[in-house]
């Protein structure tokens, strides 16, 4: 009997040290908050859109509007602050294309008429903006307002044109490296989104020929759609 009850004395430590060891997993385990989500504190995601310039008279005079157009891809990531707002960066590149009109007093790049013409700017860019929240919302994005800023680095710059030679045979012909286009970008934008959807503006505050090229300024602002590619 005495060995008995000595044995429960040795045994009885190690066995309230093992429950206490329980409990504090357990409890740890059942704390852990979620911080990554739509609507939580981090949440990363892919976007792609294409926009369509919007053209003003002095672009009108030597590009044709509904044959340009831009296509848009990156990275987003947003950081929410509160239910109502929220900070967001983007990386990603922009493909534009304006496409020239044959006339016969044509002068940009050249006075050189083609049977097909066009500026091909690709743009590496970043973006900052401030994202207010509109309505109530589970874990989405739900609706919401973007205002932000970018800046870039017009990584390709090129014109091209397309002929048909004596003997029928197409000809192309690419320059790139374009002297007379920027090498940098900036502007502003804004969304109006609706969860994966968002109707995009864009506005270029940068001028994309250099001054002294003298040549009339393309489009400044683009107007698209834009849908994140998320669950």
């Amino acid at each position: 009997m005495k060995i008995s009850v000595f044995l429960l004395l040795l045994t009885l430590p190690f066995q309230v040290f093992t429950q206490e060891i329980l409990l504090e997993e357990d409890v740890k385990a059942d704390t852990v908050i979620p911080t990554k989500g739509p609507n939580l504190k981090h949440y990363t995601h892919l976007y792609a859109g294409v926009g369509f310039p919007v053209f003003t008279n002095e672009a009108v005079a030597f590009t044709k509007p509904g044959y340009s157009s831009t296509f848009d891809v990156g990275i987003r990531y947003k950081r929410k602050l509160n239910n109502n707002l929220a900070l967001g960066l983007d990386l990603g590149a922009g493909f534009n294309e304006y496409v020239l009109k044959q006339y016969k007093d044509k002068f940009v790049p050249d006075t050189v008429q083609n049977k097909k013409e066009k500026f091909r700017i690709n743009t590496l860019s970043g973006s900052a903006f401030v994202r207010i929240n509109v309505g109530k919302r589970g874990n989405s994005i739900g609706n919401y307002i973007d205002l932000g800023a970018y800046a870039g680095w017009n990584m390709v710059r090129k014109h091209k044109t397309i002929n048909d030679n004596e003997a029928g045979e197409r000809v192309k012909v690419v320059t790139s490296g374009l002297k007379y286009v920027e090498v940098f970008a900036y502007g502003l934008q804004s969304r109006i989104g609706f969860n994966r959807y968002a109707v995009t503006a864009r506005y270029r505050l940068s001028d994309i020929f250099t001054a002294s090229s003298a040549f009339p300024e393309l489009p400044r602002l683009i107007v698209g759609v834009e849908v994140g590619l998320f669950k």
